[in-house]
């Protein structure tokens, strides 16, 4: 049941005008039975608040929010920074860096329809402040396009913070507009996802579930009845188990709340990955290492000790890394435990990443 803003699509002769508490007003009606809320870009931030406002009145939260292409709200959208420009570098900022139509540069009509619903989005987002209040109890489940280049899976991981009811992750074929271009695989895995079913990973797809340590493995293998490979590290009663149909896979996790820069052991890493992170600034110099040696490590968890050789070349470097044919994802993680950093590798690039959470597993 699409919810349609003022000023877009069927209501485009309207003011692109809204609030928050208009938009849970139309929704609360709806709240008397079981019901689930997906939100894209701008939209994720906005059925983030409405949650918070039927949660202030009392109403029933949904059994899901599911957010898609979006910064968490605690964070800035660094895209934001273009509501200001001159409508020509405005227009490429969009067609560039968020897959916008790029007959937006060469069509007045449409350019002359669209801008004005644009730039209202855009001033929107510029507007918005995050206000902290107690996360939800309501589940997260963040959705990613793999080609997306302004909002990829590793930054999504932070709306983990904002439910204490489970949070996962998932990442679909497709670029920032993905719930335009890939809109039946959206609705499979929403569908599956609300039935609680988990199928085997596809070809280009690991599944990487964060369990309360490696003994939860076990676990994760009983929800699937077909030939899988599972890969499994452990840190302090904290897991990490990738599962993957066919390839090998490696996976590594450290805990890093409060911990001290020293406590990150080099070693495992080269000598033009050290000589990166000593020439790095003071205040970025933990954060590089702890990358480095949670790659490090699941590429050796899954190539062997010949993964040791190739040095990554840029550390600062938001990836996946590519290294020997491997690609490593990094996974900037919450837990209620606080905060912790994994690492998964696997043998090709463009995969597709899934992650879940055992429920009660984790500390």
């Amino acid at each position: 049941m699409p919810l349609q803003l003022p000023g877009r699509e069927n209501r485009l002769a309207e003011p692109p005008a809204f609030s928050v508490r208009e938009v849970a007003d139309e929704i609360a009606p709806a709240t008397s039975t079981p019901y689930a809320l997906y939100g894209h870009s701008m939209g994720a931030r906005l059925a983030f608040e409405v949650v918070r406002e039927l949660r202030r009145r009392d109403l029933p939260p949904p059994t899901r929010l599911y957010v898609g292409a979006a910064h968490p709200p605690h964070l800035r959208v660094p895209l934001a920074a273009t509501a200001d420009l001159p409508d020509d570098a405005f227009i490429d900022q969009l067609v560039r860096r968020a897959g916008a139509l790029a007959e937006l540069r060469d069509e007045p009509e449409l350019r002359e329809l669209m801008l004005p619903l644009l730039r209202s989005d855009f001033a929107w987002i510029k507007r918005y402040r995050y206000t902290p209040e107690p996360p939800l109890d309501t589940p997260v489940v963040a959705v990613a396009g793999v080609d997306d280049g302004e909002v990829g899976p590793s930054d999504m991981l932070g709306w983990a913070r904002h439910t204490a009811a489970g949070f996962g992750l998932r990442t679909v074929r497709g670029g920032h507009f993905f719930v335009k271009d890939t809109h039946e695989e959206l609705a499979r895995l929403i569908t599956a996802d609300l039935a609680d079913e988990v199928g085997p990973p596809e070809e280009d797809e690991v599944h990487v579930w964060l369990t309360g340590g490696a003994a939860g493995a076990n676990e994760v293998l009983r929800h699937y009845a077909g030939d899988v490979r599972a890969s499994a590290c452990d840190a302090d009663g904290l897991g990490l188990v990738a599962v993957t149909r066919a390839h090998r896979a490696g996976v590594a996790v450290r805990r890093s709340a409060g911990a001290p820069p020293e406590a990150v052991d080099l070693s495992e890493l080269g000598v033009t990955e050290r000589e990166q992170i000593e020439d790095a600034a003071e205040e970025d110099r933990h954060w590089l290492a702890e990358r480095a040696v949670t790659a490090r490590r699941a590429l050796v968890a899954g190539a062997g000790q010949e993964a040791r050789l190739d040095a990554f070349p840029d550390l600062g470097d938001p990836g996946p890394w590519q290294v020997q044919g491997w690609q490593v994802l990094h996974l900037p993680l919450h837990t209620p435990g606080g905060a912790a950093r994994g690492a998964v590798a696997v043998p090709y690039g463009g995969a597709r990443l899934a992650l879940f959470t055992l429920k009660d597993r984790t500390r």
